[in-house]
């Protein structure tokens, strides 16, 4: 190994340090492990999660019980468990997802013991009983960052993770490079925790952070791991899209959680009635956000390429009301983010606004067990971008929870396997490829790594977004992806210092856009149905008779491989029928699921 590389070793790594990072580090911590964070920003200030606005769930019982919150005592784990899986439409392994509603009311209590502050118990669409517990993501980051810096462990921030190191099949750490001065470091570990989040910023339109590039994701597959469910990047319905200042806030969104909206096509029509004629706009988010794209690609959409969303049937005195009184505190009375949204809204008493669906969270992921093992010895993940607990389609609420959930088994357990195994070997070879990868592009003349950014943000909207369109279609983005990552090969920076070179950090997560752009591609072309978040318009029917399936990809040379599983059932047996997309419900018998 070169001298000139600064060597970190540590017994667990863990990359991301938000919800479910900092509740990894914090489990694997009170074990004695030694544990490094690495975040490309700084502890509190990246991610999603600071981001939320933001419920977490729980059966609303317990919302009772535990949290002496008006909830319904008829609901339950079992109640909450039937609606993850009917709402993700089948395809979430109901194994995790009894694990997921078990242990929900306990992590939550876990931060609320530390000092989170509830606001108030919300009741979201897709949820039969109120379960969403207000705790906005600025209390998670306040709380866990605090939670994290009491104990022993070691932050590396401004940091980004490029790739993981392997040695006979087994991950042994990673390298990467520091933000600031461009210095690229080998970190070795004895096990490593992915808390990296999904690939929201692969869209043109998303409510993501800049730093949610995919890259845990890619360097995961890159490493021989499992993804499943690739297919269904989730979207939120309502997101502002004009005017530019405020493009992706999902401010209007969380109106329409809470208030009658409707939303409206240029003709004037409430166009949900041909989706959802029972709930409307009250439906699930997928639905929605299909529904808004649909009425844009025939040509219904208002001018800037969206739909309208409508307060203003709602008398003035009661719009005024919930604005100041109903809402949660973090945007009540219009403010948002510190932003006061009348000085971006129309009157929002008198004329709609133009919303469109964008990019929000990553259902699918790197596949785990119970443990957060993944398919590679060596690696953990949790939190966003882990697959098979949301399914096609994720309830409000249910991000917060797979963090707190999630996070703390994959901590422990990583822990638990480092104090007994010992470090495996560093490949000198294998780092000094990964260096030269990283490398290259700095100061050569070549193609603009930005410009490739951004043309890969319109083909995913366009190709990947809800809607897909078909076959010839999904072949043709396929094409041209291709054909970006041979252009990726040639990209170049217009300055070769390190140091905050934005360009060159542009042409390092590009590879990683590409990477989860081509997974999101193949999987929907071999998925010929519609079901939760991903919509074809050549095969518009769900069918359960022949895609009670997951689609499971690993790396293998040029291509991926692509392998089809039978959906995991433990007690809530999927309807075998077609049926038309959107319209969601329980079988005919359900006897609960043993939990």
């Amino acid at each position: 190994m070169p001298p000139e590389d600064p060597v970190v070793t540590t017994d667990v790594l863990i990359i991301g340090t938000e919800g479910a990072g900092a509740r990894a580090a914090i489990e694997a911590a009170e074990t004695g492990c030694e544990v490094l964070c690495v975040t490309k920003s700084s502890i509190g200030k990246s991610g999603a999660t600071l981001t939320a606005d933001a419920d977490i769930d729980v059966d609303s019982k317990a919302c009772i019980d535990v949290f002496g919150l008006p909830g319904d005592p008829r609901d339950s784990e079992e109640l909450f468990f039937e609606d993850m899986v009917v709402e993700g439409d089948y395809t979430a392994d109901q194994r995790l997802v009894e694990i997921h509603v078990r242990e929900a009311a306990r992590r939550t209590k876990d931060i609320v013991d530390w000092g989170a502050r509830i606001d108030r118990l919300t009741h979201a669409p897709g949820h039969r009983y109120p379960r969403g517990i207000w705790i906005p993501g600025i209390e998670f980051r306040r709380v866990l960052s605090r939670e994290v810096k009491k104990r022993p462990v070691r932050l590396l921030q401004n940091f980004m993770v490029t790739d993981l190191l392997t040695h006979d099949g087994r991950v042994v750490g990673a390298v990467g490079i520091d933000l600031t001065s461009g210095t690229f470091t080998v970190i070795r570990a004895k096990a490593t925790i992915l808390c990296a989040g999904g690939a929201m910023r692969m869209y043109q339109f998303t409510t993501a952070p800049e730093e949610l590039t995919g890259d845990g994701l890619a360097a995961a597959f890159r490493a021989g791991a499992e993804l499943a469910d690739m297919e269904f990047p989730m979207f939120l319905p309502y997101i502002l899209i004009h005017p530019k200042a405020v493009d992706g806030v999902d401010y209007t969104y969380l109106l329409s959680a809470y208030l009658e909206s409707y939303a409206y096509n240029r003709l004037g029509e409430r166009y949900m009635a041909k989706w959802d004629p029972d709930r409307m706009e009250r439906t699930t988010r997928d639905v929605n956000s299909i529904a808004a794209m649909i009425e844009v690609l025939e040509g219904r959409g208002s001018p800037h390429f969206g739909t309208y969303l409508s307060l203003a049937h709602l008398p003035k005195n009661v719009l005024e009301f919930a604005m100041s009184e109903w809402l949660p505190t973090n945007v009540a009375n219009y403010k948002y983010g510190g932003f006061d949204m009348r000085e971006f809204l129309p009157d929002l008493t008198e004329n709609a606004v133009e919303t469109g669906p964008a990019c929000h969270f990553w259902n699918g992921g790197i596949v785990i067990d119970e443990s957060c093992r993944t398919t590679v010895p060596g690696l953990w993940a949790a939190g966003e971008g882990t697959g098979l607990i949301q399914g096609a389609n994720r309830l409000s609420g249910n991000a917060l929870t797979q963090t707190q959930v999630w996070g703390p088994r994959a901590g422990l357990d990583a822990a638990r396997t480092a104090k007994r195994d010992g470090h495996g070997r560093v490949d000198q070879g294998q780092v000094g490829e990964l260096r030269h990868k990283v490398f290259q592009f700095l100061g050569r003349k070549g193609e603009d790594p930005i410009e490739l950014r951004n043309r890969i943000r319109h083909l995913s909207h366009l190709r990947a977004g809800p809607v897909r369109d078909n076959q010839a279609s999904l072949e043709d983005a396929i094409a041209q992806v291709q054909e970006m990552k041979k252009q990726w090969a040639e990209l170049g920076t217009r300055v070769s210092e390190p140091v905050y070179n934005q360009e060159w950090i542009e042409a390092i997560q590009n590879e990683n856009l590409l990477t989860n752009l081509e997974l999101v591609l193949r999987t929907s072309l071999v998925r010929t149905e519609s079901r939760g978040a991903a919509y074809r318009r050549d095969f518009p029917d769900t069918n359960n008779r022949d895609w009670l399936k997951n689609i499971v990809v690993s790396r293998n040379g040029a291509e991926p491989r692509i392998e089809l599983r039978p959906v995991v059932v433990t007690s809530l047996t999927p309807p075998a029928d077609i049926r038309k997309y959107g319209q969601k419900r329980l079988p005919t018998t359900s006897g609960g699921s043993d939990l």
